[in-house]
């Protein structure tokens, strides 16, 4: 029977509901799906940052903490890190990887809600979203929180699918997306439906050129966009409008 993705007022909680049963096998499932390159894609976008001692950060969607875990060496212990995310499972995860962590760099893992996050405006100079933006269920009023957030000046960084470029490897991306990716999925935890969402979830998520306005659209400047495997994965990084402070 064919994927139907769940109706918007359903996703958070059918999402939420699916990651924290699939927390236990996301990391290798990714390391399958991407042959370990989603952790230099995370390097990269860390370091794209700009992290300097003192700054005080937001991992939002932080699954199992990959990238909180890149940010917090360079925070130094006048900075701080918050690692949020959703599904207590994967939280639950982070917050174990994090008390693991060597660095002076206070912490804080938090279970919240992207579209109302609990923080004052202007608390953070730095947001990171690792694929999570596409499991929101009202992308422009994600950005508009996150840039709520951010100081005048502060980055947004994200990571998540773009679109292939070549029209000739379309079909291939597409084959392997939809039809391979889900395999492997059940390969790990046996008729779970989740790993059918995940290709899914990107038929209505902006590509990197459309995310891209958007992001310019929703108040922010000097986006950049960083593309890997032809255009298949995306980091996008982008500026909150204003003078930094």
């Amino acid at each position: 029977m064919p994927y139907r993705l769940p109706p918007r007022e359903e996703k958070s909680r059918y999402v939420r509901g699916k990651f924290d049963e699939i927390a236990r096998a996301y990391d290798l499932f990714n390391d399958l799906i991407t042959q370990g390159q989603h952790r230099r894609w995370k390097r990269i976008l860390v370091r794209r940052l700009g992290i300097v001692p003192g700054d005080r950060g937001l991992d939002l969607c932080c699954g199992t903490g990959d990238i909180a875990l890149r940010c917090l060496p360079g925070l130094g212990a006048a900075g701080g890190l918050v690692a949020a995310d959703f599904s207590p499972n994967m939280l639950r995860i982070a917050r174990g990887r994090l008390r693991q962590a060597v660095a002076a760099a206070p912490w804080l893992a938090l279970c919240g809600d992207a579209m109302r996050l609990p923080f004052a405006d202007g608390a953070f100079r730095f947001v990171t979203v690792g694929y999570g933006l596409r499991n929101v269920s009202d992308l422009g009023g994600c950005l508009a929180e996150i840039r709520r957030v951010l100081r005048p000046g502060g980055v947004l960084a994200t990571l998540d699918v773009g679109r292939v470029r070549p029209p000739w490897l379309r079909p291939l991306s597409d084959f392997y997306m939809f039809q391979v990716v889900p395999r492997i999925g059940r390969l790990l935890q046996r008729g779970q439906d989740m790993f059918a969402y995940l290709p899914h979830s990107t038929l209505d998520y902006p590509d990197q050129d459309a995310l891209k306005r958007l992001l310019e659209g929703s108040g922010f400047e000097r986006v950049e966009v960083l593309e890997f495997l032809f255009g298949n994965s995306v980091v996008h990084v982008a500026r909150k409008a204003g003078p930094p402070t």
